[in-house]
């Protein structure tokens, strides 16, 4: 049983992200997944530096920084200096980037209604329930 549930829980996850990707590639947003998740980790975390958004992605500073300097270059995110560190940039979306993360959390919520449309609100609680303490106990497993 415990096999099957984490390889349910794996596949359900891998097919959002999916969904998620052709969603992206219909906005015709011409950004690389990797990309996209870079742009909507610095929305969900404005003001954050650069490795913050990294360990938060769980990516490496080398291939963070690649995708900052396409973002920045289109004009999607924006450096500012630091308040905490004078040595580092935190990033924020521009208005142009807002529009693409808007857009692209429509998507995402058109995903996500389709995806629970058959669960009963009173099941999605105790999947809350049950997904949050599973959560617990990777990040404890984390902390040893």
């Amino acid at each position: 049983m415990t096999d099957a549930l984490i390889d349910l829980l794996s596949d359900v996850s891998h097919r959002f992200q999916q969904c998620l990707r052709d969603e992206a590639q219909a906005a015709d947003i011409d950004l690389t997944p990797f990309e996209a998740k870079a742009l909507v980790t610095i929305a969900r975390l404005p003001g954050s530096t650069q490795q913050a958004i990294a360990a938060r992605m769980g990516c490496d500073k080398a291939q963070l920084a690649r995708a900052v300097k396409i973002l920045e270059a289109r004009a999607l995110i924006a450096r500012k200096a630091s308040a905490d560190d004078w040595r580092a940039w935190d990033l924020v979306l521009t208005p142009g980037g807002e529009a693409i993360f808007a857009d692209l959390k429509r998507r995402r919520a058109a995903i996500a209604q389709d995806c629970l449309a058959q669960v009963r609100q009173d099941e999605r609680e105790n999947l809350h329930v049950v997904l949050t303490k599973m959560a617990e106990g990777l990040a404890l497993r984390d902390g040893r």
